[in-house]
């Protein structure tokens, strides 16, 4: 029987002449094999007066393909635009194939994309698990990055940054944490610094005080109702910065102990006055999806007034399989579209990240950020991650068991599925 094993690049250069290449089984010679690329958004074929009366073979004929031979056949085309393609392909008249290519313009084809974890937690805090074994399991869901932000260390991150980077350079996991003390029950998770902010709070606490006191004598806080928590909120944004890290506000609408656990007036407060780096738009702790849409319409009022507020997913996971409602393990993540490793951090705050969010019943997603991001990481996440994840959960169990042979095979085979699935 007639079958399609695999389509490769499915990412191409846009504006230029390339080939796409279509591996088969059991196609006959003597029987045509066709297929058509068919823009979805910038279109070759104007609308009629009539608009889409058209057929859509009409609109895009079927071409004749290529044959390469063993089983290999190519059809060039010409992509224009950044945008995403319908691909089609019939054998003896019957379609036996449709799938999705894409095309990007230069910028974007100088950027990797790195499926990325900001806000999760491990035993040494309270969640499950070791460090090891939550970067693992990251790894094991497709991740290409992740930070580890247990509550009031950052040691744990650095245990399991310690743990992968002797084994792999194809994970990275960043240094995190999540910064709370007594002055503020408000969470700020700190991402990729150089030290911890939680340690500066613990053995510098007349410094932290002084700051604060400073800021509430040179600010204007009457918008708030809580100045002083306000204030070291501010202060330790400030701080994580000083520390080299991306200051994330995190959950702000979560619902805990019968309230939010940040007041409106104080979400906006931060944010017009720039003190956060990134907003945690969606995040995990929202079982009814009330707080990320709250955060979601309260930050494009703000955009309407004039502030940039970059995004982020992050799940807040505390178990890495989901057991019950309040396991958010790979529901929240983003897409970070960066040239290497070590710009993450600087494309979290530059707004070169999506953040995503899936429906566990289904696996429907929603995303948030820049609109062309937006529309490539929605086409990465089906037609990249996908297959991806079942790579990197090779990769993974590799890494578990410490096995330096399984883990530069399983390596060798992502690297040949990153080379045939873009064309630069």
């Amino acid at each position: 029987m007639a079958g399609i094993i695999e389509i490769y690049p499915k990412v191409f250069r846009a504006d230029a002449k390339q080939t796409v290449h279509i591996k088969t089984e059991g196609v006959e010679k003597l029987r045509p094999l066709t297929a058509k690329v068919q823009p979805m958004e910038k279109y070759d074929v104007p609308h009629s007066p009539e608009f889409r009366l058209e057929s859509e073979e009409q609109r895009y004929p079927y071409q004749r393909l290529k044959d390469l031979g063993d089983g290999v056949f190519a059809l060039e085309y010409e992509f224009k635009g950044e945008q995403r393609y319908s691909f089609k392909v019939r054998y003896d008249g019957v379609e036996i194939c449709s799938t999705f290519l894409y095309s990007v313009e230069p910028d974007l084809a100088e950027l990797r994309s790195f499926k990325c974890e900001t806000h999760c937690h491990s035993c040494r805090s309270d969640g499950s698990g070791t460090p090891f074994e939550v970067a693992c399991a990251y790894r094991a869901a497709g991740y290409d990055a992740m930070a580890l932000t247990d509550h009031g260390w950052i040691e744990p991150s650095y245990e399991a940054r310690d743990a992968i980077a002797p084994l792999t350079d194809d994970f990275r996991v960043f240094p995190g944490e999540e910064v709370h003390n007594e002055w503020s029950y408000y969470h700020v998770v700190h991402f990729g610094g150089n030290y911890s902010v939680n340690n500066l709070i613990r053995d510098k606490k007349e410094y932290i005080e002084a700051e604060i006191e400073k800021l509430l004598a040179s600010r204007d806080f009457s918008d708030v109702s809580d100045p002083p928590s306000a204030a070291f909120r501010a202060v330790i944004a400030q701080e994580i910065r000083n520390a080299g890290g991306v200051a994330v506000m995190a959950h702000p609408y979560w619902e805990v102990q019968g309230e939010y656990f940040m007041p409106t007036e104080e979400f906006l407060h931060h944010w017009r006055r720039g003190d956060f780096d990134v907003l945690e738009l969606f995040g995990g702790n929202d079982a009814v999806g009330n707080g990320n849409n709250l955060a979601e319409i309260l930050r494009g009022e703000l955009i309407a007034e004039g502030c940039r507020i970059p995004v982020l997913g992050a799940s807040d996971a505390h178990v890495t399989k989901r057991k019950c409602g309040f396991d958010y393990f790979d529901l929240q993540f983003s897409v970070v579209f960066a040239k290497d490793f070590d710009g993450i951090p600087e494309a979290l705050k530059n707004e070169y990240a999506v953040a995503v969010e899936r429906r566990p019943e289904d696996g429907r997603f929603r995303c948030a950020g820049k609109y062309r991001l937006v529309k490539y990481a929605r086409f990465l996440i089906r037609e990249y991650y996908e297959p991806f994840a079942k790579l990197a959960a090779v990769h993974s169990a590799a890494l578990a068991e410490r096995d330096g042979a399984k883990i530069a095979a399983a390596e060798a085979d992502i690297a040949a599925f990153r080379k045939r699935f873009f064309a630069f």
